[in-house]
């Protein structure tokens, strides 16, 4: 996700880093579970969402059932099996495996305070900069905001004691990233190379990338309306927290590592799967895993998905089954389809793409109200985000689809006459009135967090 949203938007920054579902893509219906369909269903939904790639790997005891590469390169060609994706945020849990590895050789401890290695400049006077540890860092309890450009001083601050609540953080995962680097004296590129990456054959999958190398069978990035995100210089630094380029057949041999453990020890692999800190009451957090707990035959689900502009990917394990589902796509409305192909191609599916990204049960889903179309022309029309970014309004289906750049379109499901909900996440959506009846502003709400955009034109 661009770092330029609002921070209500945390928890699909990778992704998770996800918004809503189409109310007519990835319905589930008596085939819902034919994946002898799913490649139909996926070339629709590309055509629907302006999606020009997709890229699925989906892995059946242990191994690897199929993987394929959808759509063409940008000079029309059929695009190659191994195209090279960005997976945003799905770094962090390819990130957090190379540091559990170091914590089974022995070389890493999961408890030992990162200051014996490491303290960044901005918050070296604080107490809690020499109590910050590895295990607060992947349970996503740093302390530390999504990016210190969200505090109102642009600089790294603790906002909470180390390891008392969640919060999710890419400056966390950076932070111990420049810690194992101080230590080992090695860079994280060689560090993963060496201990993951190699080991794996993952020959086509980097932590940093130039912008030039293999740039012929770089996915590229598009927006909502399937329009080419240009960028003057496609090169990406080393991070723990996103940017990480790969291709679907490196992917899924990490996938298939993690599931058969990791070589991690019984111990340490309880560690990586247990609940670290308790994201809402579906949704756990273990060591840089989401983790969701209670599916049928009592399965449960490690999750990360990822989400920037132009780029969207999921990745769903079912270790004790030992299946798992792989999606990449290349543009805005990549998360839609990934929610969707998940939800297609796993008998679970439904259950964990609701666990992951809603707080409440499903069946206490609101029901959506039907409200005439005159009534819904009301409320479209331009709008202006805070940071003067443009907001648009329309109608959709006998509904409203809110747009914004950087993010999928959202289509808002009308809970009441002025207020909306998402189908997948818990972010709602209202509409305020002037005192003669005329709409001047739509704000999106996220917990405590809301976005006001004022109506400029109708």
């Amino acid at each position: 996700m661009s770092y330029a949203l609002f921070t209500f938007f945390f928890f699909i920054i990778n992704l998770n880093d996800s918004f809503c579902q189409q109310p007519n893509a990835g319905k589930v219906n008596k085939d819902q579970f034919d994946l002898d369909r799913l490649d139909e269903k996926i070339i629709q939904w590309q055509k629907e969402l302006n999606i020009p790639n997709v890229a699925i790997g989906i892995i059946e005891n242990n191994k690897v059932l199929k993987t394929k590469v959808f759509g063409n390169l940008s000079n029309g060609k059929p695009a190659p099996k191994n195209m090279i994706f960005e997976v945003a945020s799905v770094t962090k849990v390819v990130f957090s495996t190379l540091v559990l590895k170091l914590v089974q050789d022995g070389k890493w401890n999961l408890d030992e305070p990162l200051a014996n290695y490491f303290v960044d400049p901005d918050v070296a006077s604080s107490p809690y900069a020499k109590t910050i540890t590895t295990r607060n860092v992947l349970s996503q309890q740093s302390g530390f905001d999504n990016w210190r450009w969200m505090n109102a001083s642009g600089k790294l601050t603790f906002n909470f004691e180390p390891g008392t609540k969640f919060n999710y953080s890419g400056e966390g995962m950076d932070y111990l990233k420049s810690a194992i680097e101080d230590k080992f004296h090695k860079s994280l590129v060689q560090l993963s190379d060496s201990l993951l990456f190699k080991p794996l054959r993952m020959y086509d999958t980097h932590h940093q990338w130039d912008g030039k190398e293999n740039f012929d069978r770089y996915s590229r990035m598009y927006d909502a309306d399937g329009k080419e995100i240009v960028r003057t210089d496609y090169s990406l630094r080393a991070s723990g927290a996103a940017d990480l380029t790969t291709t679907i057949d490196d992917l899924s041999r990490f996938a298939i590592e993690v599931l058969k453990g990791a070589h991690l020890s019984d111990n340490l692999y309880h560690e990586m799967i247990k609940t670290q800190a308790e994201i809402n009451p579906n949704l756990q957090q273990g060591l840089g895993w989401r983790v969701i707990n209670g599916l049928p035959n009592h399965e449960y689900a490690l999750q990360h998905g990822g989400n920037d502009p132009g780029v969207a990917a999921i990745i769903v394990l079912l270790p004790k089954s030992k299946r798992g589902i792989i999606v990449l796509t290349n543009a805005d409305n990549g998360l839609i389809l990934c929610n969707d192909i998940v939800r297609a191609a796993l008998p679970e599916g439904k259950e964990i793409i609701h666990k992951a990204y809603k707080s409440i049960k499903m069946n206490e889903m609101p029901p959506v109200t039907e409200l005439s179309d005159t009534l819904l022309k009301t409320y479209i029309g331009n709008y202006k985000r805070g940071d003067g970014a443009d907001v648009t309004v329309t109608l959709k289906d006998h509904g409203l689809a809110l747009r914004m750049t950087g993010i999928p379109v959202l289509n808002l499901l009308p809970q009441t006459e002025d207020k909306f909900f998402l189908m997948d996440f818990d972010v709602k959506v209202f509409f305020t009135k002037n005192a003669d009846g005329t709409v001047n502003a739509v704000t999106v709400q996220d917990g405590e967090n809301m976005m006001k955009c004022l109506k400029v034109t109708h």
